[in-house]
């Protein structure tokens, strides 16, 4: 359990501007550069995997997307568009996180461990999807 200072939210979350993007308007596409990590606060995403028919996630409100790519300087793991006639996010920089991670690491370490919280339900996911059909995902 990691104890949150308000102080420390406050100034990760100064680092974030507002985006408003509009029905079909792309975030990014899949292998582009990891640029940003951003909040989903209104509306809905798309996220399509290329070279894979059909598969796709909704992505819904409260959610970070390019959180993996932010930390590790990652591409794109897929395209990512709107879905909704209207999706505010709020995004951090690779550079704005750069500077924190060496300024503040104590801060940018929450991005970490956001991260590893989004990575442990994945994992989960594709866990209880193998336990339920008795065969990988593929």
């Amino acid at each position: 359990e990691h104890a949150v200072n308000t102080t420390d939210m406050h100034t990760l979350f100064q680092l974030f501007t507002r985006e408003v993007r509009t029905k079909n308007e792309f975030i990014w596409k899949q292998g582009a550069a990891s640029d940003s990590a951003k909040l989903l606060v209104k509306g809905r995403l798309i996220s399509h995997l290329e070279n894979e028919a059909g598969t796709s996630e909704t992505i819904s409100t409260g959610n970070v997307i390019g959180e993996l790519g932010l930390v590790q300087g990652l591409p794109r793991m897929s395209t990512v568009q709107c879905c909704s006639g209207e999706a505010i996010l709020y995004s951090i920089s690779r550079e704005d996180f750069d500077v924190l991670a060496q300024e503040q690491p104590n801060i940018a370490r929450f991005m970490d461990l956001i991260c590893i919280t989004y990575l442990t339900n994945r994992v989960q996911n594709v866990s209880n999807r193998i336990f339920e059909t008795r065969c990988l995902p593929i």
